[in-house]
């Protein structure tokens, strides 16, 4: 994880969006939050996701308990791929030595 992070009211304000929000993400474990000094802190590595659950919290319209499933579903999704290409690279392999 990156060492860079931004603020809980820096986030709100960037993204237009609720503590609340920030909360509900952080309770079901999609982000982690750092606390330091009293003040809380979001990493950087986090905020391409967060942008996500933006979109699909405020234009798709999707429940935090559904942005769960949909962040699940596409992390296993790329897990996929990644043994896909790692079995294709494989046979390449042993298509070669055959």
């Amino acid at each position: 994880m990156s060492k860079e992070k931004i603020t809980y009211r820096q986030c709100v304000q960037i993204y237009q969006v609720e503590e609340t929000f920030l909360d509900a993400l952080h309770s079901s474990g999609l982000i982690e939050v750092v606390v330091e000094n009293e003040d809380r802190y979001i990493e950087y590595d986090y905020l391409q996701e967060i942008e996500q659950f933006v979109r699909w919290y405020y234009e798709l319209e999707i429940n935090i308990e559904g942005i769960e499933a949909l962040h699940h579903m596409l992390q296993q999704v790329h897990e996929l791929q990644s043994d896909v290409e790692k079995l294709r690279h494989e046979l390449k392999f042993y298509k070669s030595i055959s």
